[in-house]
């Protein structure tokens, strides 16, 4: 999982967080975004506890969470 995969996941996750938003509702696009969010801090605090350190634990959750975009590039 390389870093460049994990930002094309962010990409796609706020592309889809303004499309729910505009097409459903903003409350529906907070939750998304929220859940990421939370994704990410939990990531971030497993990174942490399990000996990573600053930048380190930031990526690690990073790839983590957005890592899955790997999943649909070819």
């Amino acid at each position: 999982m390389e870093l460049p995969v994990a930002h094309l996941g962010l990409m796609l996750v706020a592309v889809a967080t303004v499309f729910v938003s505009v097409v459903w509702s903003p409350k529906t696009g907070v939750i998304i975004a929220g859940g990421f969010a939370a994704l990410f801090a939990v990531a971030l605090a497993v990174a942490l506890l399990s000996g990573r350190r600053g930048w380190g634990a930031a990526r690690a959750a990073y790839k983590f969470t957005f890592g899955w975009a790997d999943w649909i590039t070819p």
